[in-house]
């Protein structure tokens, strides 16, 4: 179930970029340091324990993605991926 829903959200992440979604600090805070233990990707097999790991709701989960899409923080790839590009995922 949490995996189909991170899927759409990455999906959906790129045209709901242009929205002013704003997430809250910690909660960035707490889905990056989640994908970064991951590796710096969520793919299909690893997004539920991503989400699991972060603690967020979807709703938050959203929110964190647009934001860190919209901050240039994060990739979406052709094959489904996301990759988080931060100072550790370097």
């Amino acid at each position: 179930m949490m995996r189909a829903a991170l899927i759409l959200t990455l999906l959906a992440a790129p045209a709901f970029a242009q929205e002013s979604v704003v997430a809250d600090v910690a909660d960035v805070a707490a889905l990056t340091k989640a994908i970064e233990d991951a590796g710096c990707t969520v793919t299909s097999e690893n997004g539920d324990a991503v989400l699991a790991a972060s603690g967020l709701s979807e709703e938050e989960t959203f929110a964190v993605i647009t934001t860190l899409y919209a901050d240039g923080l994060v990739g979406l790839e052709a094959d489904g991926t996301m990759s988080l590009s931060t100072e550790a995922c370097e």
